[in-house]
């Protein structure tokens, strides 16, 4: 069973890896994508997986496998895209989830809300 926005916030709050996100924004175009950033220590998981989980529904969405966590950025922080074409007809309110790439239950950090519409794509 994948993460639930309610499960995925819990998570994430008390999760002591030391990842999180800082920031998550939609950026229209060929493809869409969603641009974030996440500051991680030296407990920090070496690598995580990426997906969305709709704030309406609950359901998680995944988007991206085994994302290295220090392969982009330095000083502890990182920054990258991910493609959003899977939900390019789902406009909604959504939040972006990096979980362990291995089990997808296991939620490191949640972002806040962000605004997917029809026109974004």
């Amino acid at each position: 069973m994948a993460p639930t926005l309610l499960t995925a916030r819990a998570k994430s709050q008390d999760s002591g890896n030391g990842l999180s996100i800082t920031s998550a924004a939609v950026k229209k175009g060929r493809p869409t994508v969603v641009k974030y950033s996440w500051q991680y220590h030296d407990k920090s998981p070496k690598f995580f997986a990426v997906g969305v989980v709709d704030v309406s529904s609950n359901e998680y969405i995944h988007i991206q496998d085994d994302e290295e966590t220090r392969n982009y950025g330095e000083n502890g922080k990182g920054t990258d895209h991910v493609s959003i074409s899977v939900l390019e007809n789902r406009p909604g309110k959504y939040v972006l989830v990096l979980v362990d790439a291995n089990d997808f239950n296991k939620v490191y950090a949640t972002s806040k809300a962000f605004q997917v519409k029809k026109s974004d794509f």
